[in-house]
């Protein structure tokens, strides 16, 4: 696997807290489990308070969000994982008690307890092999909590976006027919009186139609964007406002390969791997034999007279021939260690075709929000001078009309420019990780 010698030497992730679900119900009784109660499974209602600004509303959603809380206790079930497997190195004790009939023949029934120690002194390397496996297991698991938290980041910013963008649209779509009316009526004014053209005032009223056409599908946009918000975050922002300078500032500028092998997604794909590699190991260990210390004692209780018995030594245990159930588990670890390596190398290759189309797109939507502002700006001037030739009779109010609606239509690409710029940079910012650094989770 010469190409991921790379990964192999990069650090391993610094292990970080693990949450729990807030409001999850736990049974009084001793031992058990997280149990749900019937409104549980209408999922909880998120309300984040906005008062700590962008970036604290947006830690605290992607804190409480279902996908990062699942993937959390994930990770914490993999670290109890590794625990349970570094025991078999421990000792082992067991304690029996029997009653009943001991010897047949003799007649002998009573009562005896037993006491059973061991401990693994030589395995071939299958519990170290194990170890490893369950470490970067859990090592993996960690960088999923991470990456868990990117995602849903990216989609929480999205969301933000998008409300923004078609609140800025709607409100950009009322100013222009608030404009646009009144020249409409005044040109059916002039219509009607007879010193106007017809046509001229047809034409007028399609341009306006279509502008209507327009809202409706912005009003309706907006409207879905602000319930899509809601089921995210719990209530609308009111006065915070999505902070694109921030995001924008921590864009990283590095070569892409160097940021993708640092991206979560791709370490938790590669220590995956390197689970399935220390898996397969531990599945051919078991050819080889097992030295175990053992002591036993057995006590004879309650007036028996069975003879007591004691035992301590060292025991050798060799599996000599177990079908193809061997030769069936090796070949079922090396295919998904294959597995795992090919996972890694396409989640590499994924990540660099986002990576450069993310970056390709915050290129092409710098050039157009500039031809966009430039076009505003000459419709803009191309208004003003319709308008002061109209009053000599240089110029027609269907001739503004039109100019009135480009100028809607300029203004409102550059908003969606913007929009289309700003999810490519949370996109780059959720990819390579830095989201959650910027947030501070």
């Amino acid at each position: 696997m010469g190409s991921l010698t790379s990964l192999k030497e990069m650090n391993p992730f610094a292990n970080g807290s693990v949450g729990t679900e807030q409001g999850s119900e736990v049974s009084e009784d001793k031992g058990s489990g997280v149990s749900l109660s019937p409104s549980a499974f209408s999922g909880a209602e998120v309300n984040v308070n906005f008062d700590a600004g962008f970036a604290g509303a947006m830690r605290q959603a992607i804190m409480n969000d279902p996908y990062v809380l699942s993937a959390q206790n994930e990770a914490a079930s993999a670290q109890a994982r590794v625990l349970k497997t570094k025991s078999q190195k421990d000792f082992n004790y067991d304690a029996k008690l029997l009653g009943g009939i001991e010897d047949v023949t003799d007649e002998i029934a009573g009562v005896a307890a037993i006491l059973s120690a061991r401990r693994s002194v030589y395995d071939g390397g299958k519990i170290d092999a194990q170890v490893a496996a369950d470490e970067y297991a859990a090592r993996a698991s960690e960088y999923v909590v991470t990456a868990t938290q990117n995602e849903r980041g990216v989609i929480l910013a999205n969301a933000w976006i998008e409300l923004e963008q078609y609140r800025r649209l709607r409100n950009l779509i009322d100013s222009r027919l608030d404009v646009l009316d009144p020249l409409v009526s005044q040109l059916e004014a002039v219509a009607k009186s007879g010193a106007g053209d017809a046509s001229q005032v047809a034409a007028a009223q399609r341009t306006v139609s279509m502008i209507r056409v327009t809202q409706t599908d912005v009003f309706e946009k907006y409207e879905l964007a602000k319930i899509e918000f809601t089921t995210l975050f719990g209530q609308l922002p009111d006065s915070v406002r999505y902070d694109a300078a921030l995001l924008a500032k921590e864009l990283p500028t590095g070569e892409g390969s160097a940021l993708l092998q640092a991206a979560p997604i791709v370490m938790a794909r590669y220590n995956e791997y390197r689970s399935s590699e220390a898996s397969l190991l531990s599945v051919k260990a078991l050819e080889r034999f097992d030295v175990g210390f053992e002591a036993k004692a057995q006590k004879p209780l309650g007036g028996s007279n069975y003879s007591s018995d004691e035992s301590v030594g060292l025991v050798l245990t060799k599996t000599f021939y177990r079908g193809n159930q061997l030769k069936s588990q090796i070949d079922s670890a090396e295919a998904i260690a294959k597995s795992k390596a090919e996972q890694v190398r396409v989640t590499f290759r994924k990540g660099e075709l986002e990576l450069n189309s993310s970056r390709q797109m915050i290129a092409s939507m710098g050039k157009a929000i500039v031809q966009a502002r430039d076009n505003a700006r000459i419709t803009q001037d191309e208004i003003s001078y319709l308008r002061k030739q109209l009053i000599i009779g240089g110029s027609t109010l269907e001739s503004i009309l039109s100019a009135e609606a480009r100028l809607y239509d300029a203004q409102s690409k550059e908003i969606g420019f913007q929009a289309e710029r700003r999810k490519a940079e949370v996109r780059i910012l959720g990819l390579t990780g830095k989201l959650t650094t910027l947030l501070q989770l």
